[in-house]
């Protein structure tokens, strides 16, 4: 009931809005992807109208990955949108820019999940809206392997009667240089990232004892189950080699799902492999963010319009619609592949949004690649350290 209030009295507070304003008509731009995104949009904005006569909602495609950069450029020049969606490793740049506005009243936040409710804040602060959770999970033919390994040493068991090099038929594949994917091995013997909280540069932990264990391991398993080159490993490698059937698992996001439905007959999500205690390896998490806009001259109403997106209602059609996941703890997941996505998640950490999580992404991809192709482990890691501690 309480969650259901929070619902109407956003949107009696933007009629009344409208009506000390002598009923002024509001138009609010919205920024979102293209694609199945573009529909829960403009489902959105026709009910956010129905219910808040005099506000309506223009919506422009841009892609969330590309919003910061528009928003810096089209916000100053007033043809900025007023509300935006971008990824939530984006928010540190937009709050130290001052390119979006504070929530006004934060507590919406408790009805999410953990990983969203870290994600949409920055230094103690909330300023993001969350509409989806998504992180890369084991994906497996069930026509090909019943019951996918808990742990990685059980792949290695499962690659010695399935592999055949002549054949490219590899167990397992994934993009071994991508450090999105490959961050599993970092933290598989504790290494945490930028700290416990992913937001101290002093302590990136990239040639740390348990990274440099976690980098060891991951190399060697290059022989055992993939002895393919690192740059050969492409997404577009791994997705035909499960949709081929010559290798029965892959590791990939969500975003694959709808692919992979017209491709492959019968396939599952489950949890990743984790490192000698069955424990589920520490996956990378991405939480997709609303934003208001600080160059709004609509404020409040766009902030009432945020709160609807992210509300119970609005978040069910969107993952009726998108098969993007509700970051909301009190939404009812039923399709088990979403499902799979869920239980891995639920050992997902969200990116961390300090500015230096951009020389990771650079110096940890090329140490990735190096290392699965034969470089000595510590050197690149030291390689890799040095880059970081570079960084501003």
């Amino acid at each position: 009931m309480k969650r259901s209030l929070g619902i109407c009295c956003a949107a009696v507070c933007a009629c009344a809005l409208l009506s000390s304003c002598g009923g002024k008509k509001v138009s609010l731009k919205m920024w979102e992807s293209d694609g199945p995104e573009r529909q829960f949009m403009e489902w959105a904005a026709a009910e956010y109208s129905k219910k808040n006569p005099g506000i309506t909602i223009e919506y422009e495609p841009v892609a969330a990955p590309d919003a910061r950069a528009k928003i810096e450029l089209d916000g100053p020049a007033g043809v900025g949108a007023d509300i935006f969606v971008a990824p939530h490793d984006h928010i540190g740049a937009l709050v130290a820019g001052g390119h979006v506005m504070a929530a006004t009243d934060p507590a919406f936040i408790g009805d999410f999940v953990d990983a969203a409710k870290t994600a949409a804040s920055y230094d103690g602060t909330v300023y993001g809206y969350p509409l989806s959770i998504e992180t890369y999970a084991l994906f497996y033919n069930k026509d090909i392997i019943k019951d996918p390994p808990k742990t990685w040493d059980e792949v290695v068991d499962y690659a010695k009667g399935w592999n055949d090099k002549n054949q490219n038929r590899y167990a397992l594949v994934w993009g071994v240089g991508n450090a999105y994917y490959s961050y599993i091995f970092m933290t598989a013997y504790g290494s945490q990232l930028f700290g416990p909280k992913g937001d101290d540069k002093n302590q990136h932990n990239i040639n740390s004892p348990s990274t440099i264990k976690g980098l060891k391991y991951f190399q060697d398993l290059r022989a055992k189950i993939l002895d393919v080159p690192s740059a050969d490993m492409t997404d577009d490698f791994c997705n035909s080699a499960f949709e081929q059937g010559t290798a029965p698992m892959v590791i990939t996001g969500p975003w694959k799902v709808n692919d992979f439905n017209k491709t492959v007959k019968n396939y599952g999500i489950t949890t990743l492999p984790g490192f000698g205690n069955g424990k589920p390896a520490t996956s990378f998490s991405g939480v997709r963010l609303a934003f208001v806009s600080a160059y709004t001259e609509h404020p409040k109403e766009a902030e009432a319009f945020a709160r609807f997106l992210m509300s119970k209602e609005a978040l069910s059609k969107r993952f009726e619609i998108t098969n993007q996941i509700p970051p909301r703890s009190d939404i009812e997941i039923s399709d088990p592949l979403s499902k799979g996505i869920l239980a891995q998640a639920a050992y997902a950490v969200p990116m961390p949004t300090i500015s230096q999580m951009g020389t990771y992404w650079s110096a940890m991809a090329s140490a990735y690649a190096g290392i699965w192709d034969g470089d000595d482990v510590e050197r690149d890691l030291d390689a890799a350290a040095a880059a970081m501690e570079a960084a501003k």
